[in-house]
């Protein structure tokens, strides 16, 4: 008897869907609904918990305990405010606020996009109510008067610099090595939407990884294949192209293998866990759009409802972070490499 080949189909659903599916099912409800929510805030039910808690520990294995070469902490969530002033953040983490002259859509977009992006919902003009800093503000200490301004940190990545030769030393890492962290961040979003992709509370999994200045990358990239969106080909308004990543390494388009290898790395993450590999792209951001750290940043994107929108940044900081810290803190971050003696 023939076996008979069962043709999966695709269940197109909306996000909106997917977040009545997920409260329905005990994953997410927004959080405090019971007194009307609160936008942009979430609480994991009995089984939301339980896969947030299956997804950490898949990416922790994956990323530190089956590599010799990485560690983790756990930083802060509020930390000494001179971190932010050193990392950039204080003055360089800046969004515009807009309006949508016909519909009223409030949104923000980056700086790069004043004069260029068009309204999602209509397509129509953004009026520019300014700039603003999406860091939440809090203080520290009971007595207003001698409270010290603090901030919930934006992202999990610089108490891994500030902490990066306490780690280095106490753990006897060697370059090349990484610092893994898991944890959460907070932003001040003008409006979230889309469900838990863009919240004003969220966690994050990160890791830094430190390479000798021209180090190569001695792992072999492989020849998975990925939809490559450079710079070039989106200022040509040319389609992503499919390519390998050791191919769009050997021809310049992804300029340093270290790059290559950790793109590649992360996507196999995701297809491990069964993720559609046909989803995924790999977009290079454009020169205006880089972040102030940035010498190169692609993105590993994924073709949600709502688009293509970014799932994990891989940029290359170069030592910015170290150097700022060096500078704002005035203590030496230095390494000493035994077998080279620099």
């Amino acid at each position: 008897k023939k076996e008979e080949k069962i043709e999966k189909k695709e269940t197109k659903i909306s996000i909106e869907e997917m977040a009545v599916f997920c409260k329905r099912k005990g994953f997410v409800y927004s959080s405090g609904e019971i007194y009307g929510g609160l936008a942009g805030f979430w609480d994991f039910g009995n089984l939301g918990v339980e896969l947030a808690n299956n997804l950490k520990r898949e990416w922790w294995n994956f990323h530190v305990y089956q590599r010799n070469d990485v560690t983790g902490i756990d930083g802060s969530i509020i930390t000494n405010p001179k971190v932010w002033e050193a990392s950039g953040h204080v003055s360089n983490f800046v969004d515009v606020a807009v309006v949508c002259k016909k519909c009223g859509n409030k949104t923000k977009i980056d700086k790069y996009e004043v004069g260029k992006a068009k309204c999602e919902k209509c397509s129509g003009e953004f009026e520019n109510k300014g700039e603003f800093n999406p860091m939440f503000t809090t203080q520290v200490g009971p007595v207003k008067e001698d409270s010290l301004k603090a901030y919930l940190r934006p992202e999990t990545a610089q108490l891994i610099f500030a902490n990066f030769k306490f780690v280095q030393e106490n753990a006897r890492m060697k370059l090349p090595f990484g610092i893994a962290q898991i944890g959460k961040s907070f932003r001040n979003e003008i409006a979230p939407r889309d469900f838990l992709f863009r919240a004003r509370e969220f966690e994050q999994m990160e890791i830094e990884y430190f390479t000798k200045p021209n180090e190569k990358c001695p792992y072999e990239l492989g020849n998975t294949e990925i939809l490559i969106y450079s710079e070039e080909m989106q200022k040509n308004k040319q389609e992503a192209k499919k390519m390998s990543f050791r191919e769009a390494w050997k021809k310049g388009i992804i300029k340093k293998d270290w790059h290559a290898y950790w793109l590649e790395q992360e996507l196999l993450w995701f297809v491990n866990l069964r993720a559609n590999s046909s989803k995924f792209r790999a977009r290079q951001h454009v020169s205006d759009e880089k972040s102030h750290y940035a010498l190169d940043t692609w993105d590993l994107e994924y073709n949600f409802p709502f688009g293509w929108k970014e799932l994990e940044g891989l940029a290359n900081r170069t030592d910015f972070d170290l150097k700022q810290h060096e500078k704002f803190s005035g203590k030496d971050l230095k390494i000493f490499d035994e077998e080279t003696k620099e």
